[in-house]
């Protein structure tokens, strides 16, 4: 489906955030990219998604080259992103929020609003509020709700779960696992391996914008153990050397 190749992503204001970073993501099924806070994470998605051009490497979906694409065109696509932050419109209801037309258009085979209501049904309770008198976990599932309604092949999910209550958690990681029944491939950016393994079937493991490795959940979680240690040794390294 989607091909990662070499991708180097860089600010202009910074060196480069990603480095070579080369991963696959075949048919339907729950990808993690796991790695500590500045690893490049919501960079490699919001480069998939358009919203950044990388410097050098490619991106092929389907075979298609579609490097440097516009965010129009990977949602026509079937690309939805929800970042973090969620962005939803604070003054519009849940209701409008569904009703709301999406950035490009959309895709003709939106899904139904009772399905995502069957999946997320606490937004059903608060059909009629508008986002900013939701708590967390009801605009995190309503952000989520929101880029399934656009019918996407691929879900990018940057850290669903970070500050949400645990039974909350619990809520969207079991959305997320059901979706690839559904035909969705799903791309979630998580911290830890340990909640990683709860929903995904393989972990890409990133530090310091590099990939060190990808592997289903049992092995990348060891990966993912070293690559903490690494970051733990170099960061001990640069302290000493400083004083």
């Amino acid at each position: 489906m989607l091909h990662v190749r070499d991708l180097t992503v860089a600010y202009p204001s910074s060196g480069p955030v990603l480095h070579a970073v080369t991963l696959t993501l075949p048919g339907p099924e729950v990808h993690a990219i796991i790695g500590p806070n500045s690893a490049g994470k919501s960079t490699l998605l919001h480069t998939i998604a358009g919203h950044l051009t990388p410097t050098t490497g490619s991106l092929h979906l389907d075979g298609d080259d579609v490097t440097g694409w516009r965010p129009e065109t990977a949602v026509r696509a079937g690309i939805a992103l929800t970042p973090q932050g969620r962005r939803l419109s604070p003054t519009l209801t849940v209701a409008e929020h569904f009703a709301a037309p999406r950035p490009g258009g959309g895709r003709p085979d939106q899904w139904p609003v009772d399905d995502l209501l069957d999946m997320f049904p606490g937004l059903a309770a608060r059909w009629g509020h508008r986002a900013h008198q939701l708590c967390g976990g009801e605009q995190q599932m309503l952000t989520i709700a929101c880029a399934l309604r656009t019918a996407p092949r691929l879900l990018l999910v940057d850290e669903p779960t970070k500050g949400l209550a645990p039974v909350v958690a619990d809520q969207i990681t079991t959305v997320l696992r059901k979706l690839p029944a559904r035909g969705v491939s799903v791309l979630v950016a998580l911290p830890h391996a340990t909640v990683a393994a709860t929903v995904a079937d393989t972990m890409h493991v990133l530090a310091a914008g590099q990939l060190l490795g990808s592997a289903p959940t049992g092995v990348a979680a060891s990966i993912a153990l070293r690559g903490q240690k690494a970051t733990a040794t170099r960061a001990s390294q640069y302290r000493q050397r400083s004083r």
